[in-house]
């Protein structure tokens, strides 16, 4: 399937969260598209009873979001955050050719594209949101108001990419003002230090890394900025 060039909704990693999140916007009324670096792999022999639980939760989400009218997109590694104007309004994407097989492995052919979106949903870990970090300051920079309380001992991928940024273009009292993000968790909204929103970035990963009601929570605020930004009625969700 190709890749759209603009969508509602982007939703970055399709495990419990990200299917969460994709099924919640879907049924909302979004159009969305997921964008997920995993590739499909052989079934283990033997799996414990919390593992084989985890991946029926899973699956019955996937299936789920597949049925409300998601696209997925395997093998699609998500590198950066598009912004205008301090709000997020896409994604860049990195991704082998699509005939697959031995092509996968020439670099020099790899599809690099865009997609267009009204807001983005993190479904991965933190430790890898290091691409996020740009963004972030964009925004901060964009609302006038960086500051935040002192950055921690070993700030996270995304905070000193961040705070690289802010040394470059505003000075070393700038890159000292960064902080580590917060998260809203009404809505799952990115925060940035001061409190702020991120326009348009949503987080699915709540406590636990595979929280489905984490990435309803985001899924369903991702729509409703959609639905803010295009003047439609966001439908109820169940």
């Amino acid at each position: 399937m190709p890749l759209p060039r603009n969508a509602d909704v982007v939703v970055v990693g399709f495990g419990v969260a990200g299917a969460a999140a994709a099924l919640a916007a879907a049924r909302a009324g979004a159009r969305v598209t997921v964008l997920d670096r995993g590739v499909p792999t052989a079934r283990p022999l033997a799996l414990s009873r919390s593992a084989r639980s985890r991946r029926a939760l899973r699956s019955g989400l996937q299936r789920a979001a597949l049925a409300a009218g998601v696209a997925v997109h395997p093998r699609c590694h998500v590198h950066e955050l598009m912004m205008d104007a301090g709000r997020v309004c896409g994604v860049g994407y990195a991704a082998p050719p699509s005939d697959g097989g031995a092509a996968t492995a020439r670099l020099a052919e790899t599809i690099v594209g865009e997609v267009g979106c009204s807001s983005v949903v993190l479904a991965l870990d933190p430790r890898h949101w290091e691409f996020v970090g740009p963004a972030v300051w964009s925004a901060a920079r964009a609302s006038g108001d960086a500051d935040g309380p002192p950055p921690t001992a070993r700030p996270s991928p995304e905070l000193a990419v961040r705070t690289w940024c802010a040394a470059r273009e505003a000075g070393a009292a700038a890159a000292s003002r960064q902080a580590e993000l917060g998260f809203d968790a009404a809505t799952g909204a990115v925060l940035m230090g001061a409190g702020l929103p991120v326009p348009g970035l949503y987080s699915a990963v709540g406590g636990r890394a595979a929280d489905p009601a984490a990435g309803h929570r985001a899924g369903r605020g991702a729509a409703l900025e959609t639905a803010r930004r295009s003047g439609a009625e966001l439908r109820s969700v169940i």
